[in-house]
């Protein structure tokens, strides 16, 4: 099963953005995720920057593929993804438009976690226009991502560990929670390297806000499920960038992968490690449960069938 370094979500100084995929060309990835997903205002890579990176993780053994927009609404943000899918390098459109920009039949094209392949029906049609990869829905279960890649061949990758992309807006909510709105953009974004987390009245995290899209507060992992989803046909397993700690967790699901690493050692690695502020970890998407709960590996058996 292969090991994916998803794009960088957040928005981080550009020496910053640099130095780390300086670390990501020794890291235990076999592909990594380049480009913009979140916001075409982001001062973190140019399209040059993005480029120069993709050839030096390429030179260094590494399967670079470029990440499109997840919501392509205005001119600046087509401009950003025609700009972006120029550069000679597979492409994972993440908006439906991609594929007026790139053709599949002419270059490898896969489908994103924020393009709705819920079904067969949905795979089908984009393997008939050429794409022969899909990235699941973060919020697919297990159980339905097993009988997709089942009915439809594809090659399935799951977003593994990572605070969780849940929603996009054009609005940004980082920019309103400073007073401001998105064209008068100050790029506050980039005093919260892991997200704004914002709780209820109670004091409980909830979501953690990021520009115009909306995470989970606590961190995805299914750092104890890699024998499950190696079970159910899933080719790749993802993990999301965190401002500091990716190598650690990129070690720890390597060594899952390849079985010299026990799933309750895996979660003590990944809680030294996981972002400050962080609302524990969730899991319940891929059980078929609400998606904020946590189940242990032992505990499995017969939960998602309550919620399907």
């Amino acid at each position: 099963m292969e090991l994916t370094l998803g794009p960088v979500l957040f928005e981080w100084k550009r020496e910053e953005t640099l130095r780390f995929y300086d670390r990501v060309a020794d890291m235990p990835v076999d592909r990594v995720y380049l480009g913009e997903v979140v916001c075409s205002k982001k001062r973190g890579l140019t399209v040059e920057d993005v480029g120069t990176v993709a050839d030096r993780l390429t030179r260094a053994g590494k399967k670079v593929v470029l990440s499109s927009l997840a919501v392509v609404s205005n001119e600046e943000e087509i401009e950003l993804t025609r700009s972006l899918v120029k550069l000679p390098f597979p492409v994972e459109a993440n908006d439906m438009s991609v594929f007026n920009m790139v053709d599949p039949a002419q270059r490898e094209v896969s489908a994103g976690p924020h393009i709705t392949t819920y079904n067969v029906p949905s795979i089908e049609f984009l393997k008939g226009i050429g794409v022969g990869r899909v990235t699941f829905p973060v919020e697919l279960s297990g159980d339905s991502i097993a009988y997709n890649i089942e009915e439809t061949g594809v090659r399935g990758e799951v977003f593994a560990h990572g605070r969780v992309p849940l929603a996009f807006s054009w609005r940004c909510y980082t920019s309103r929670a400073h007073g401001l709105n998105k064209t008068d953009c100050r790029h506050d974004c980039v005093r919260y390297p892991d997200g704004m987390v914002i709780k209820n009245l109670e004091g409980t995290e909830l979501f953690t806000i990021n520009g115009p899209s909306i995470l989970s507060a606590a961190t995805y992992t299914l750092c104890e499920f890699v024998e499950d989803l190696s079970e159910k046909g899933v080719s790749s397993i993802r993990i999301s960038p965190q401002y500091s700690g990716t190598e650690r967790v990129a070690e720890v699901f390597k060594k899952r992968i390849e079985g010299s690493m026990g799933p309750e050692e895996a979660l003590e690695e990944l809680r030294e490690v996981s972002p400050a502020g962080a609302g524990g970890f969730c899991n319940g998407w891929w059980l078929g449960a609400p998606g904020k709960d946590y189940f242990t590996a032992p505990h499995r058996a017969g939960i998602g069938k309550n919620f399907l």
